[in-house]
């Protein structure tokens, strides 16, 4: 039997606010991403938010592929800017433990897939910035954090021909959508893959010579309830994973 190829989550940190025991600290992934993982190809395991720098790389050197996801926004000192009024809560811990992962990941050459919050931590890791609140630094921005269900599209997003997401996806597809921060100056070294109507950034990619590529909206949210298009992403990324 073939060997499912083994694809660690960077696990997030949640601050219970409530119930009966507030400020409890809880390691987390929404199970969205293990069942996309597992429905898709692939295997899942979840990487905790407090392993030292050297445990990272052990791990990683036995993992074939990353999934960065979802959370907080990013400190915004982390690409030299001051917080704005309308910066969200920030896990700094958290932030760093994706940034090791990463450096981590592209020094492995190991494939690396960030979703959302994923994909800003790509960016913030390699020299890139953020819009800190789409809404008051982005003209034109649309609604970027709907009030649907969550594996509803809601709005267009364009692929960037030549691309590895162009290889996943037609020209235009539908997205969900659950941010209001997105990525302002590409990093070094990447690519815009994708870009919203309204001018976006909506996925981005590795120039170099591994995969990495960070998307905007969830894919895994609607990949678990049947979507088509995001299980065929899935089942892409997991591919590139496959030990040759």
């Amino acid at each position: 039997m073939k060997k499912k190829p083994l694809i660690g989550i960077a696990g997030n940190i949640l601050i219970m606010d409530g119930g009966k025991f507030p400020g409890m600290k809880r390691a987390y992934v929404n199970n969205d991403y293990v069942e996309s993982i597992e429905l898709c190809g692939g295997n899942a395991i979840i990487i905790p938010a407090k392993a030292s720098h050297d445990e990272l790389v052990s791990l990683l050197e036995l993992l074939d592929g990353l999934v960065l996801s979802g959370g907080y926004d990013i400190a915004p000192d982390l690409y030299g800017e001051e917080p704005l009024p309308q910066q969200d809560f920030n896990y700094k811990e958290v932030d760093l433990f994706y940034i090791d992962l990463l450096k981590i990941a592209r020094d492995l050459k190991k494939p690396v897939l960030g979703i959302c919050k994923g994909m800003q931590a790509i960016n913030v890791a390699f020299g890139g910035s953020l819009f800190q609140d789409l809404k008051v630094q982005k003209e034109g921005a649309f609604k970027h954090s709907q009030d649907a269900l969550r594996y509803q599209a809601s709005h267009k997003v364009d692929i960037i021909p030549e691309t590895f997401l162009s290889k996943c996806f037609p020209g235009e597809i539908r997205v969900n959508s659950f941010h209001h921060q997105a990525v302002k100056e590409v990093a070094p070294d990447f690519q815009v893959a994708a870009v919203a109507l309204d001018g976006v950034v909506e996925a981005i990619e590795y120039t170099g010579d591994h995969l990495m590529v960070g998307v905007q909206w969830h894919p895994e949210m609607m990949a678990s309830f049947g979507n088509k298009q995001m299980q065929t992403f899935f089942q892409m990324f997991i591919e590139k994973c496959e030990r040759k």
